[in-house]
């Protein structure tokens, strides 16, 4: 039976191991480092071919201009952070292709929000308190 697109994935705890967290940080972090080596290419390229100038040095006082440094900034600012998010969504979908499931640290971060993660811990505390009524009850 499919599921439907809209319809959130469901976590299956027994999936997830210490070795797959650390499979996962390692390709998160390869990923960012790919992804900061092609963002910081990518913008000097961008600047010197949209300019005709070299790149802009912060502290470079005599030859680059304030608002220069600036725009730069502003640019590689920008395709940094396309990249870092481009990068570490190849590197899930492959982590998902791989396993079948996405890594933990994604799951949790993308299933529930701060309001429903605070409601679930309460929900769990009111439920263990239940159980330890209905022991005391039932001893």
């Amino acid at each position: 039976m499919a599921k439907a697109a809209n319809e959130p994935a469901q976590r299956d705890e027994h999936h997830h191991s210490p070795l797959g967290a650390m499979v996962w940080r390692v390709f998160s972090l390869g990923s960012t480092l790919v992804a900061t080596r092609l963002a910081t290419t990518l913008a000097s390229k961008s600047w010197k071919l949209a300019t005709g100038k070299s790149v802009p040095l912060r502290g470079d006082y005599d030859n680059a201009k304030t608002r220069d440094v600036v725009a730069f900034t502003a640019l590689s600012g920008m395709i940094m952070a396309g990249t870092k998010v481009a990068a570490e969504r190849k590197a899930a979908e492959y982590y998902r292709q791989s396993t079948g499931y996405l890594p933990s640290a994604l799951e949790h971060r993308w299933l529930m929000t701060r309001r429903e993660r605070r409601a679930h811990r309460k929900l769990v505390k009111a439920m263990t308190k239940a159980e330890r009524a209905t022991k005391d009850l039932t001893s």
